[in-house]
């Protein structure tokens, strides 16, 4: 198939006036995630070097490229996640040109690419707060805005990714019998899912919602002049809870630490797998399972066994 028949198959299928020069941008019109559609691109410019990639180009890379890619990476030090993730991206992209059938083969293909290594899920390392940790989170965010506190208290009780938070609106709130739910029509685990919210989670988010004037729309927004009113991004609330919790005095910590800590604290109250695993909607148990895996191995470690009589000079 020549370049020139490929370019009219696309403009054809899609509005707009796409060409081979944005091949990106078209290969993205398949997610419907925003934060999808974000990371993505942002893994594709990191590898072509550029937003505008031809098809020629596309198609001038070759396995050996993509390899000297992933060595480039490891040698900056990237960890295994973002590698894979990266790798991942590539592969996509080039599989969609696979299926439109104006390649042959794809250069990222896993017979083809250096073995990444990979980290086993029960051994990763996730931070987590104690609930007096998480406490004085929450009173340091209250002293900053009603906002700060109301979010990040849905947060932790929601157990929510930050691109989940993010997209929040108003009408995503809504009773269902005599219980309080979060409708998340967009998310990691698929379209149309939804979390309970504790009543006094709601209330926080009334005030919240009183003290600036929110009746609809986005839920959480910017409170700075130069974006005052529009939505926060993932990334600022990233840096929100940062900084909340530099002034409690805690550990360095982002967004998802707050998702960590409220399975982890639900966890230690009781709460079953199966409960941890439907609320924070992991699609395999096995991703539940990490935060008992890691309580299990610091509460009962062979290292409380290890007793010395050390003589003191």
């Amino acid at each position: 198939m020549s370049e020139k028949r490929f370019v009219v198959s696309i403009t054809e299928a899609l509005p707009g006036n796409v060409t081979s020069e944005r091949l990106i941008e078209t290969y993205l019109l398949k997610f419907d995630r925003p934060s999808t559609r974000r990371a993505y691109r942002t893994d594709l410019v990191d590898f072509f070097g550029s937003e505008d990639v031809s098809l020629v180009e596309a198609k001038s890379v070759s396995f050996v490229a993509v390899n000297k890619y992933i060595a480039a990476l490891e040698a900056a030090g990237s960890k295994s996640s973002t590698i894979r993730r990266r790798v991942a991206a590539i592969r996509g992209f080039y599989d969609w040109l696979h299926a439109l059938g104006v390649i042959e083969n794809n250069p990222a293909h896993r017979q083809l690419i250096r073995r990444i290594k990979s980290v086993r899920t029960k051994d990763r390392v996730l931070i987590v707060l104690t609930s007096d940790q998480a406490n004085r989170l929450l009173n340091s965010a209250a002293e900053q805005s009603v906002r700060n506190h109301a979010m990040m208290l849905t947060m932790l009780h929601c157990v929510l990714r930050r691109s989940e938070v993010a997209s929040m609106d108003v009408e995503h709130i809504r009773p269902l019998g005599k219980y309080w739910i979060l409708d998340l029509p967009y998310t990691k685990g698929g379209a149309d899912q939804y979390v309970k919210i504790p009543e006094h989670v709601v209330e926080a988010i009334e005030v919240h919602k009183e003290a600036y004037g929110i009746a609809s729309g986005p839920l959480w927004r910017s409170l700075s002049r130069r974006n005052l009113g529009g939505r926060l991004t993932p990334t600022s609330i990233y840096r929100i809870v940062r900084g909340a919790a530099l002034v409690a005095g805690l550990p360095e910590i982002g967004a998802h630490t707050l998702r960590h800590t409220g399975c982890t604290l639900a966890i230690e109250a009781g709460a079953s797998i199966q409960q941890v695993q439907s609320h924070a909607r992991h699609k395999q148990i096995e991703t539940t399972m990490v935060y008992v895996h890691q309580r299990d191995r610091l509460r009962d470690s062979a290292a409380d066994y290890i007793n010395l009589d050390l003589k003191k000079d």
